[in-house]
C-alpha cells in the first residue's frame, strides 16, 4: 500500500512538473508575438489537422462558438486563415491556414534550433508511447 501510494505521489509530480514544462513552452513560443496564445494555438491546429470545423475548435478550447467566430475574424483579418465552405454541405465552414499562416506557424518555431525540436519531438513522442499503453 505504501508503494502503491507512492507511486502516486511520484506520479502527480512528474505529471504537473510536464504540465508547467508544457505552458513553459508555450510561452517561449509566444514570446514578441502580437497574437494571443490561444490564437498560436489555434494555428498550430490548424496545421496539425489541416484546418477544422469551428464546432471542433470550440471543443478543443472548450468555448463557444461564439468565441470561435471572434478568433477566426481576428486572424482572417490578419490573412493568416481563411474560411473554406464544404462542398457537400455549404452550411459547414472550415477553418484553413492561409499561406502567410503557415509560414508563421514555421516562423514561431524557428525560435528553436533544429536540434532541440528534434530532441523534443523524440522524448514527447515516447512519452506519448508509453501513455497509449496505460490508456
Amino acid at each position: 500500500m505504501a508503494e502503491s501510494l507512492h507511486n502516486v505521489e511520484i506520479i502527480m509530480k512528474e505529471m504537473l512538473e510536464i504540465q508547467q514544462k508544457s505552458k513553459m513552452f508555450v510561452d517561449l513560443l509566444s514570446e514578441g508575438e502580437a497574437l494571443s496564445q490561444n490564437q498560436l494555438i489555434l494555428l498550430l491546429q490548424l496545421k496539425i489537422n489541416s484546418g477544422m470545423k469551428a464546432t471542433e475548435i470550440a471543443d478543443f478550447f472548450s468555448v463557444t462558438p461564439g468565441a470561435v467566430t471572434s478568433m477566426c475574424d481576428k486572424l482572417e483579418k490578419l490573412a493568416l486563415i481563411q474560411r473554406i465552405r464544404e462542398n457537400n454541405d455549404r452550411r459547414v465552414v472550415k477553418m484553413v491556414l492561409t499561406s502567410t499562416g503557415d509560414k508563421k506557424v514555421q516562423e514561431i518555431f524557428l525560435k528553436f534550433s533544429q536540434d532541440k525540436l528534434t530532441d523534443m519531438a523524440n522524448i514527447l513522442s515516447e512519452v506519448n508511447q508509453l501513455m497509449k499503453k496505460i490508456f
